[in-house]
């Protein structure tokens, strides 16, 4: 089942979304080639998937091929797109190519502000419970199914809806979670109401059930404007959380549907994790399939890359890292902490986006305050020109304001020293943002190995 085009050169590759793509369209049938900027661990795994992978730049690849594909992110004076199209090879960014692999198998998926990663990642799970092989993108390793990116048996695709580049509005949906709507990504939007509107068209042209939260009001307003059925921990809620008891590393509760009732048993901390998991179950009962079935193949769930991933325990101290980067994911991350940990909690924060902090500082301060200590670096700026007077120390005063205990570490790179000589045993580190702050917990795990704390 083929696109049009035989080759197919993706450049950015080694992105989590482009690379989960790229797995996809070798099943398909197509040709693929690969380049990125940095060669790191992704980049060179595609090549176990068949895609022909490289770091750097080869022109004389992007002429050849049939299609060129960019991620959101490479600039238009790509090397490789500008030689591509100089040899009239067709030029697509990353939501058009979603937009025809979902035209080319039925859809279904996840979106939202926040959580729409994990519970892509839980709808696939449940979906393979049923026996099914369904095939999916996701914009994370699923640590049980060791990737984040496949092509199945089964003529279903299961997609994390993306609302970034406004990409959602061009996928071919056939049933859809909405975990929430909160202001987020303004930037390709314009407007706070633009995006909210984007949202609610995006779950109208679904040609099948939408399932949305009513716990956050976002998505209440968008199920009520397109009569979607609704999910959540709210009685007023069609699929219902009862009964929702902490368990060590996991939950428990019930879903239910009426006269029906469902046990679910989670091995990942968290409300807010159960409350993805009632969604995904949600739209598979919506959908008429096994929900029993389902809910019993998400025991078997261990988690996404960098969403509360726990990266060891090194001289009694525990080391997680966590993809937060909104207030509200922050604030959830913390609540996990507290749910799951009894001793001293550390957040080391790294605000992303110069955009996003200037917004939301008190917001970020406030959920950081939830931390023992809070230790928060400089802005990683990713695509963004730094903004004068925005940067750590804004989200450090913002902290101290809400009763917090924070401190500043300019420099991402002095965070594990910082650290080291800190911490003690029986604390818990989460590390937490989009960007490399990522790298802390190996960092401060070598600098804490055989140490007695």
């Amino acid at each position: 089942m083929k696109l049009g085009y035989d080759r197919i050169h993706i450049v950015g590759a080694g992105g989590s979304g482009m690379s989960a793509i790229a797995k996809v369209l070798v099943g398909m049938g197509h040709a693929v080639s690969g380049s990125d900027l940095r060669g790191d661990t992704t980049l060179s795994r595609l090549g176990d998937f068949g895609v022909e992978a490289y770091a750097g730049s080869r022109p004389d690849v992007a002429r050849e091929a049939d299609l060129v594909v960019a991620s959101s992110a490479v600039p238009e004076r790509d090397a490789e797109l500008l030689a591509a199209a100089a040899s009239g090879v067709p030029v697509w960014r990353r939501p058009r190519l979603l937009g025809a692999i979902t035209s080319a198998l039925p859809a279904i998926g996840a979106t939202g502000t926040h959580g729409k990663t994990t519970t892509t990642a839980l709808l696939i799970t449940a979906v393979r419970g049923l026996g099914l092989d369904p095939s999916f993108i996701v914009g994370g390793d699923i640590a049980n199914l060791a990737t984040n990116g496949h092509y199945g048996s089964s003529n279903m695709l299961i997609v994390e809806a993306d609302e970034a580049f406004r990409t959602f509005e061009h996928l071919n949906l056939t049933g859809l979670v909405v975990t929430n709507v909160e202001p987020e990504h303004l930037e390709h939007f314009g407007s706070e109401a633009e995006m909210r509107r984007s949202f609610v068209t995006v779950a109208a042209a679904v040609d099948g059930p939408v399932v949305a939260c009513a716990d956050d009001q976002g998505s209440a307003d968008l199920a009520r404007q397109t009569a979607s059925v609704t999910y959540g921990r709210s009685p007023e809620s069609d699929w219902t959380v009862t009964e929702l008891t902490p368990l060590p590393g996991g939950s428990r509760f019930n879903l239910q549907r009426g006269g029906e009732a469902y046990e679910v048993v989670l091995n990942r901390p968290g409300s807010h994790i159960a409350v993805n998991a009632a969604g995904a179950l949600a739209l598979i009962g919506e959908m008429g399939m096994d929900v029993g079935l389902a809910a019993e193949a998400l025991e078997g769930f261990t988690g996404v890359s960098r969403r509360w991933e726990l990266r060891g325990t090194v001289a009694g101290v525990t080391l997680i890292d966590d993809y937060a980067h909104h207030p509200t994911e922050v604030a959830a991350s913390l609540n996990t902490a507290r749910e799951a940990h009894p001793g001293r909690v550390w957040a080391v924060f790294q605000p992303h986006l110069y955009t996003r902090t200037e917004r939301f500082s008190d917001e970020f301060g406030e959920a950081l305050a939830k931390a023992d200590r809070a230790v928060v670096t400089d802005v990683y700026g990713s695509r963004e020109a730094p903004i004068p007077g925005i940067n750590g120390e804004l989200v450090v005063a913002a902290v101290r304001s809400h009763g917090g205990s924070a401190e500043y570490v300019a420099h991402r790179v002095d965070l594990a020293p910082f650290l080291a000589e800190r911490v003690e045993a029986g604390d818990l580190v989460v590390t937490m943002g989009a960007g490399d702050v990522t790298l802390v917990p190996t960092e401060l795990a070598r600098l804490l190995a055989g140490r007695e704390l």
